[in-house]
């Protein structure tokens, strides 16, 4: 299983590498994306109790951190079956802004798979996520599986300083009406640091660069520079 996940982010780190090179046109761009998220357990059910809840929001620039490109509000709950291990399912609403066209909004379902190892100074998340999309500009579902691995490091106790690096690649499982292709839809790597006032605090922090390839299967692909801030409560 540690094997497994070490396995996982190399991979990811040589897709990223060979990612320019395949892509013949590819359009830059940067951006700023903002997210909280958190999840924990329902303490009024007691210490063991195995529910959890999820909910994450984002917030994200594009055109040089300058323009509106999307919001993400997506709640969950969860069931701890194993003491690494959880299986989760939730809601997403999403609101887009494309380059081209009006925007749209996007109601999602999804369910996933967590697992959190360790290994030594390493602290690991493994994340297989199944999604069905109903997007207002057409009638189909699409489907698409993501898969996430994700490394942090603490380099220092008090106050805890982290290194943290994870790659999601992402999958279209079907064509649709409102564009999807079947098919590598994009992949996101992220490096950087993370920061808690001390070790049992409520809060941590994650700053860093996340580079996002969106593969346009056949068109000009995209390859966005976003400076990445998170808050993890």
């Amino acid at each position: 299983m540690r094997r497994l996940f070490v396995f996982a982010i190399t991979l990811a780190a040589l897709f990223i590498g060979t990612t320019r090179t395949l892509s013949a046109q590819t359009q830059d761009d940067t951006g700023l994306w903002l997210a909280a998220l958190g999840n924990g357990k329902f303490e009024s059910l007691g210490k063991d109790a195995r529910l959890r809840w999820w909910f994450d929001a984002h917030y994200r620039l594009r055109d040089d951190s300058g323009g509106f490109n999307q919001s993400i509000i997506r709640p969950g709950l969860g069931y701890a079956f194993a003491e690494e291990q959880s299986l989760w399912a939730g809601y997403g609403w999403i609101r887009s802004s494309p380059l081209a066209g009006d925007d749209f909004d996007e109601h999602r379902f999804w369910q996933q798979w967590t697992a959190t190892p360790s290994l030594g100074d390493w602290l690991f998340q493994h994340r297989s996520r199944f999604e069905q999309r109903w997007v207002e500009t057409g009638d189909d579902v699409g489907l698409r599986w993501r898969q996430f691995a994700r490394g942090q490091k603490v380099l220092s106790d008090c106050p805890q300083w982290s290194f943290v690096v994870w790659d999601e690649i992402f999958f279209h499982l079907n064509d649709t009406d409102w564009g999807a292709k079947a098919g590598l839809d994009q992949n996101r790597a992220f490096i950087g640091f993370g920061f808690k006032r001390c070790p049992h605090a409520r809060v941590r922090t994650e700053i860093g660069y996340l580079n996002q390839f969106g593969n346009r299967q056949g068109g000009t692909d995209q390859m966005n520079h976003i400076l990445a801030i998170n808050f993890f409560f």
